[in-house]
């Protein structure tokens, strides 16, 4: 008999005997008593059993039979063979979501993880019963500090999703975060982490900012010098679009920024600049003020806008 220890188990859950004189072949001996410690407990599912060379020494046996028992359990589906790690122990199942087979697994898994982290059988259960009762969201809401940025982005996205869309303030929705209820929420991204605090349950996803590549070439295709005029309807977006121009060109171009508000400044600087930038909200004042060398300039990129269509389709709890 030959006895074998593997970590801090006891000795005893590593014999294996074998019966070289027996017609059973040792190969089979040997995945076989491996096979039976496995299902019997002895051998604790993610522990690392001997190297072939190293099990292959203590029984006196040839490495390729070693080699040999531990494919056939592999096969079989009781140890896992890491190349340049060793021979595992399987796990008896899934351990975590992307690893579940069904739908079962998955809640299983889920419900695991929610006991272990200390939640009570009252507070799974009525996570639960929010979620059997959910639906795919029912309207946007874009939440941000600015109540004029907000207004900027439901425009957009109005335009580019086709649902409506609704804002709100940082502050309101900490007032009433029962207001997020069967929304997908909107944000960017320094509010996220706030929103999931305020309202755990709500479907919050991200809004970034970007300049098109049709706007870069735009600009850094001005001569030096050139007066650039940025005019939105959002105050909070125009120091975004100081920083992106200096980011471009330096200090090569003059570059004014006015909330649209103030339309009697923007009225006179636009008869001079050589480039007028207009939010989705400005540029039809602008227009229609007589202003020239009007661009459009669009914060919500493409992509964006199609990862949010797929984020329509997800259930949302109801409150």
């Amino acid at each position: 008999m030959a006895r074998l220890c593997q970590g801090g188990h006891n000795p005893r859950t590593m014999d294996i005997v074998l019966n070289r004189r027996g017609g059973v072949p040792v190969r089979e001996q040997i995945a076989t008593q491996l096979q039976l410690k496995i299902l019997g407990g002895e051998l604790a599912h993610g522990q690392r059993l001997p190297s072939v060379r190293a099990l292959a020494r203590r029984l006196r046996v040839h490495h390729n039979t070693v080699s040999a028992a531990y494919q056939d359990l592999q096969a079989a589906g009781h140890v896992q063979l890491k190349r340049g790690s060793g021979v595992f122990v399987r796990q008896a199942g899934p351990t975590a979501l992307p690893e579940a087979r069904g739908l079962d697994e998955m809640i299983r898994l889920a419900l695991h993880s929610a006991l272990q982290m200390g939640y009570s059988g009252t507070d799974i259960r009525g996570a639960v019963e929010r979620w059997l009762a959910a639906a795919p969201p029912d309207r946007l809401l874009v939440v941000d500090p600015s109540q004029q940025m907000g207004e900027l982005l439901v425009h957009e996205l109005q335009a580019g999703l086709g649902r409506p869309a609704s804002a709100l303030t940082l502050e309101q929705v900490s007032r009433e975060p029962s207001m997020l209820a069967g929304a997908l929420v909107l944000a960017l991204p320094y509010y996220l982490e706030q929103l999931r605090q305020l309202a755990p349950g709500a479907a919050v996803e991200e809004v970034t900012l970007e300049i098109s590549d049709a706007d870069r070439k735009t600009i850094t295709g001005l001569a030096a010098g050139s007066i650039v005029l940025v005019v939105s309807h959002a105050p909070a977006f125009l120091p975004v679009a100081t920083v992106f121009l200096r980011a471009l060109r330096g200090d090569e171009l003059l570059v004014e920024t006015r909330e649209l508000s103030a339309s009697r400044e923007w009225r006179r600087l636009a008869r001079a600049a050589d480039l007028i930038f207009a939010d989705a909200l400005a540029v039809e004042p602008l227009r229609q003020a007589g202003a020239r060398r009007v661009r459009e300039v669009r914060v919500v990129p493409s992509r964006a806008l199609q990862r949010l269509r797929d984020a329509l389709t997800i259930v949302t709890p109801r409150s």
